[in-house]
């Protein structure tokens, strides 16, 4: 069935529904897959990422609204002005889908602040003026006090509105999409929040056959450790594992020690407080979860990526400092590795004696507290913070060698010289240094599960890292175009690839083997690294620091990845060329028709 998308012409507030091509649901499916082929057709190289004509596109593939499900934002970013994906959990997605649309398109720029309400066929363009400076739990509680709670809110925060690079769209005041990029685009064309409700069930092909596959999935969650451990501690259940691999550093990856780990382990933050569970519709993983304050107030319970980022790579030495500033990102709306990323690089930097404004330094909580306020402040001469690691290592001299980024994103705190698998995802993710383009947390795993490729017995080894590597990728990006959980089916492992084979099927009512689903997995990916390539992206690479520089402490002391050796092998098996870049024959054999 062809993907219908609603179009909202912000210029001229006007808004049209349309169908996409057949083909497009038929060789992508939808969600991230069918962004990406709008991308490559409405967004040209010379459409730059502020421009008007740049797309802001929410999707969400057939299985959202179905099953447990999520929603993808696809742009051109103004980090790296090259394409950006990013993935939230919620029902925001599956609202879209059961208000009768695949994919909300904005294009254009709003004359003045708005919000969008959806509501079925009934969409409308509202001023937001009494919404701006709110952050955005704030703003979730106000549209809903106004709609009621059967509406789905995603909205961006005071950071922006004041123009930060990388700050993010946030989901329920609870779910930011990650990694950054498309936050910055939907305060450029001056929209606050869009609110959606949807009041009619998705369409399934057989219901039975899909309560079926769904209760065998079930199952296994209520049985998997690995499952448990994401009840109990949400991705803080991989910490224990990647500090005992050496991939948590600290000090901006300067070294693997802090004297203050057992005290933000895992179960120091579980510890901390009474939790409530956050769980999506339908979930029994149920991997986010909130702490109660004494007034009732929940904050949320920090992932991983929180715990390496302000934890290890700034310095905070509390749980109630982590829980602190993680809240404050996501009320802002901030990403949470870009901005420890940014915070990091400028302590480093005034460690070095190239900076000498300010007063941000390693452990300091009231000053990593006072920078994120004035992120969230506008003013009429921009902090340098705002910009990100990218810009900024352009700003001062000398600091390239240790700016932890890729194509101008920041990479999140995990350590590449520790796994040659996240220094390869880093270094060739067509959206920037991400490694969660592919969610590979292998790795973390005492016992992989049978599907997938290979078993990584050295996890240091680049041994089969590559076929590791690719697999992710692909799966990744047919469980994104599906519009299935990620965190469900590749953070937490709980979803196999025939069982996702099923789950289609009988939402469609189509067969699909591993080897269909395989093949969408690889023509999004491709397609996506065209993309990066016409919009300027060249060969590969990492950062001075994790190439050439090993750290001398901890579990990965003395190890640096054999990076070229990884990429020559990645470009050979995906069939691209030696600078990375896909051929026009390439495309062609994939079934990928190029724009005219």
């Amino acid at each position: 069935m062809p993907l219908q998308a609603l179009r909202v012409a912000l210029t001229d507030q006007r808004v049209m529904t349309e169908y996409l091509p057949a083909e497009v649901e038929q060789r992508f499916l939808g969600g991230r897959g069918a962004a990406a082929w709008l991308l490559a057709r409405w967004v040209p190289s010379k459409i730059g990422p502020l421009a008007p004509a740049n797309l802001l596109i929410f999707s969400a593939g057939p299985l959202a609204g179905v099953t447990f499900g999520g929603l993808t934002v696809t742009t051109r970013s103004p980090i790296t002005n090259s394409v950006s994906h990013g993935w939230a959990s919620g029902r925001w997605g599956a609202h879209l889908r059961r208000a009768g649309y695949d994919l909300l398109i904005l294009e254009g720029q709003s004359p003045d602040w708005c919000w969008i309400r959806i509501d079925g066929s009934q969409v409308d363009i509202l001023p937001a003026t009494r919404l701006l400076g709110l952050d955005t739990q704030a703003t979730n509680q106000a549209l809903r006090r106004d709609l009621g709670d059967e509406y789905a809110v995603l909205c961006i925060g005071p950071a922006g509105e004041a123009g930060v690079a990388y700050s993010a769209i946030v989901a329920e005041g609870a779910f930011a999409v990650e990694p950054a990029g498309a936050g910055a685009i939907m305060a450029r064309k001056r929209v606050k929040a869009i609110a959606v409700r949807g009041a009619h069930p998705c369409p399934v092909a057989d219901r039975q056959r899909l309560d079926q596959a769904l209760e065998s999935i079930n199952r296994r969650i209520a049985a998997s450790d690995v499952a448990a451990g994401f009840r109990q501690y949400g991705s803080l259940c991989y910490a224990q594992r990647a500090e005992e691999l050496g991939a948590l550093s600290a000090r901006n990856g300067q070294s693997h020690t802090v004297s203050h780990a057992s005290a933000i382990s895992r179960t120091a933050l579980a510890q901390r407080g009474r939790r409530e569970s956050r769980g999506c519709e339908g979930c029994l993983l149920a991997c986010h979860s909130a702490y109660i304050r004494k007034n009732g107030e929940p904050v949320a319970y920090p992932d991983l990526e929180a715990l390496a980022g302000f934890g290890w790579r700034c310095g905070l030495s509390t749980p109630d400092a982590i829980i602190l500033v993680n809240d404050l990102c996501l009320r802002l709306g901030l990403d949470v590795s870009e901005t420890s990323a940014a915070l990091a690089f400028v302590m480093e930097c005034r460690e070095r004696g190239l900076i000498h404004a300010g007063n941000l330094a390693w452990g300091d909580l009231e000053s990593v507290v006072g920078a994120l306020r004035r992120l969230g402040q506008r003013q009429e001469k921009r902090d340098i913070l705002s910009l990100g690691v990218g810009e900024m290592q352009e700003v001062y001299y000398g600091s390239s060698a240790f700016a932890p980024q890729v194509r101008q994103l920041a990479f999140p705190a995990l350590d590449p010289r520790a796994l040659p698998e996240i220094a390869l995802a880093d270094a060739t993710a067509p959206i920037g240094g991400d490694y969660r383009y592919a969610m590979i947390y292998e790795p973390f795993l005492v016992e992989p599960p049978v599907w997938l490729p290979t078993d990584p017995s050295n996890p240091h080894s680049i041994q089969g890292v590559v076929p590791r590597l690719i697999w992710h990728e692909r799966f990744a990006a047919a469980v994104d175009a599906a519009g299935l959980c990620r965190r469900l089916a590749l953070l937490a492992y709980q979803i196999a690839p025939a069982e996702l084979n099923e789950l289609l099927a009988a939402t469609l009512g189509r067969s699909f083997t591993s080897v269909d689903v395989a093949k969408i997995g690889e023509r999004i990916v491709t397609l996506e690294r065209w993309l990066a390539v016409q919009y300027g992206a060249g060969r590969d690479t990492l950062p001075h620091r994790w190439t050439e520089e090993p750290l001398e402490d901890g579990p990965a002391a003395g190890k640096l990845p054999l990076l070229n050796d990884m990429l020559a092998e990645y470009y050979r098996r995906h069939g691209w060329d030696e600078q990375g870049r896909p051929s026009e024959a390439r495309l062609t054999e994939l079934g990928i028709t190029l724009p005219a």
